[in-house]
């Protein structure tokens, strides 16, 4: 991240962060306004991808 509303990427997970609600959003439509969460959630999603 430069930038404080930059998108979160870990691995395949990008969270893209939403201006007008002001966070991150989950694929689930969560918002996290908290950055370090939403990397912790980012890096959970990566780590639970299964591949075929």
């Amino acid at each position: 991240m430069h930038k404080p509303d930059d998108p979160i990427t870990v691995g395949r997970i990008t969270l893209p962060y939403s201006s007008i609600l002001q966070g991150w959003l989950t694929p689930e439509g969560m918002v996290i306004r908290n950055p370090i969460k939403a990397q912790r959630i980012a890096d959970e999603l990566n780590n639970n991808i299964v591949i075929h």
